[in-house]
């Protein structure tokens, strides 16, 4: 049930705006195949559209359907959402049949629903993803992270965060490195900075989160207990960690195996691809 809560606030978003458009889909169709004889488009709409809606809402839950919906290409989302309809409409058939209601129901409404509902939650999703990958790139919207390394492998370490959707999710600050003296300069990267500055500098530049990868164990701490500190969200990879725990809930970013550690309990949870806005970390964040 927790996961769940979790989902539902991840992607608060799109559960709201797919219910919109799901909606809409569906007045759009009443409103059109009765608009001439509205006899029964009270009911159609407060019945049928409830039951409706509430089977969409139920199976896009359950089903998980936006997991990974930010980087699904457009031809990938066509078949998704598909398969997410075509499981709604099957269930509120099957819901139809349970309330002995399905005689009563319009079959042209049945057909022109699945098809309007279907094109109107496409153009909803996809017009959703753009504006978010565009104020990822153009607005205060992206969170900010900074990545910790060991200097030796950093220039290694930031190749492989850059192929992977850290580059495309987060603005990345800097680079924060022990032993900063032996590498001074890192490709895209101006702020090079030794763990003995990282406080100062998440605390000047208003870091929202963490990227980790250190062979020392101590070190590892040290950094994580210091994020903590200033209530950074700490993604710890799995890559060079020595550090055990007893409970662990590992997550993949795009080829990243993280641990994401959220307050000062060192408490894990499973972590989308994404945290769209700052009001959407605040949701998911722990009290």
């Amino acid at each position: 049930m927790k996961k769940i809560l979790l989902y539902m606030k991840k992607h608060a978003d799109f559960i709201i705006l797919d219910m919109v458009a799901l909606i809409i889909g569906y007045i759009v169709v009443v409103q059109f195949r009765y608009l001439a004889r509205p006899v029964h488009h009270g009911e159609l709409f407060f019945d049928y559209g409830v039951v409706l809606s509430a089977v969409y809402f139920f199976t896009l839950i359950i089903s998980k359907n936006l997991s990974g919906v930010i980087k699904r290409s457009f031809f990938k989302e066509c078949q998704t959402l598909l398969a997410q309809v075509l499981i709604s409409w099957a269930f509120f058939t099957v819901a139809l049949y349970g309330v002995k209601s399905a005689q009563n129901f319009s079959r042209s409404v049945y057909a022109a629903a699945f098809i309007i509902c279907y094109i109107c939650l496409l153009i909803e999703r996809s017009a959703l993803k753009c504006f978010i990958r565009f104020s990822r790139f153009h607005s205060a919207l992206c969170p900010k992270l900074i990545v910790v390394c060991d200097s030796n492998h950093s220039q290694e370490v930031i190749k492989r965060v850059l192929k992977g959707s850290f580059e495309n999710d987060y603005e990345i600050i800097g680079v924060a490195m022990n032993n900063e003296g032996v590498t001074d300069y890192i490709d895209h990267f101006d702020s090079l900075i030794g763990l003995d500055k990282l406080e100062e500098f998440i605390a000047d530049k208003k870091i929202d989160e963490a990227y980790i990868e250190v062979a020392d164990a101590g070190v590892e701490t040290h950094v994580i207990n210091l994020l903590l500190k200033h209530n950074i969200i700490a993604h710890r990879s799995l890559r060079e960690s020595t550090m055990n725990y007893v409970e662990q809930e590992i997550d993949e970013i795009s080829g990243h195996y993280v641990i994401t550690i959220r307050d000062t309990q060192v408490s894990f949870v499973t972590r989308a691809e994404r945290l769209e806005t700052k009001l959407f970390r605040k949701l998911t964040k722990k009290d």
